[in-house]
């Protein structure tokens, strides 16, 4: 069984750049913005569990929580794997910071619930 070497390897990160270079930014978007609908659907129908305030909160979370480390991690799997993923740096701080926004809110309004006690 022959072992992988450099150029076999720059050829699989140069294939899959090519790839990632026609995916549209439109794509990432629409992919991204998925399970906010999904999340708050399973809340109103009772699939998030006995709490699904704190459920929801801590998915939404998560999810920002992930995509800011996918978005932290782009410069990192440029510079030393070769993996072009800058096109898609924005997109994904700005899905971080909208799960971040909808995390936010849902904590504000529907578990505490009395904005004017907030302040």
């Amino acid at each position: 069984m022959k072992a992988w070497t450099w150029p076999s390897i720059t050829k699989v990160v140069d294939a899959l750049n090519r790839h990632l270079r026609r995916i549209p930014i439109w794509a990432v978007y629409l992919v991204g913005a998925l399970p906010a609908p999904v999340l708050l659907y399973m809340g109103a129908t009772g699939g998030l569990g006995f709490e699904p305030i704190k459920e929801l909160e801590q998915e939404l979370g998560l999810l920002a929580l992930q995509f800011l480390i996918l978005g932290l991690a782009i410069t990192p799997a440029r510079r030393y794997l070769g993996l072009n993923l800058i096109r898609f740096r924005r997109s994904i701080g700005l899905l971080s910071f909208f799960y971040v926004v909808v995390h936010l809110l849902t904590w504000l309004v529907l578990d505490i619930g009395n904005l004017g006690g907030i302040w």
